[in-house]
């Protein structure tokens, strides 16, 4: 009978457990690159059509963020925080800007650190060239963003 309880009680264990661990499960980065660019599509025409409820999907709340790891896992609210929002891996804005304005996704240039992506894609604004800037983190299986900084041209390049 004790083997029982300890079997169960084990069991119990491991379902808290498992939600945790989940979200650190390894990300493998070939699939995790696939899966951003999916995301950067979606997010890309849901903003051109204004689509703001399924924008509003994809973005992480502040709130989500800091529950985030076990219970009790300070060092991962602590580490999140500490990530800096500039850029530190632009993509290369393309040389000359093509007839359309869409945003270069396939060139986009992604840094994975475990559930965190840094993700800048290269965009024309006019004639001005630069890069869209987005921080994402991997949270209850898809990528969520978490940090946005769309390319704007200069007033005088509009």
């Amino acid at each position: 009978m004790r083997s029982r309880r300890t079997a169960v009680a084990v069991a119990g264990l491991m379902a808290l457990a498992l939600p945790a661990a989940a979200q650190r499960a390894a990300i493998q980065p070939d699939s995790a690159r696939v899966q951003i660019r999916a995301v950067l599509r979606a997010f890309y025409l849901n903003l051109e059509s204004q689509n703001w409820g399924a924008l509003s999907a994809y973005v992480l709340s502040p709130k989500l963020l800091e529950r985030r790891g076990a219970p009790g896992d300070l060092q991962t609210a602590a580490r999140d925080r500490a990530r800096g929002r500039g850029s530190s891996h632009a993509a290369t804005a393309p040389m000359t800007c093509p007839s359309s304005t869409s945003p270069m996704v396939d060139e986009a240039a992604i840094r994975l650190d475990g559930d965190w992506a840094e993700v800048s894609v290269p965009r024309c604004c006019g004639a001005s060239a630069g890069a869209d800037e987005f921080r994402m983190l991997y949270f209850e299986e898809r990528w969520r963003f978490i940090y946005t900084d769309l390319f704007e041209a200069p007033p005088s390049e509009r």
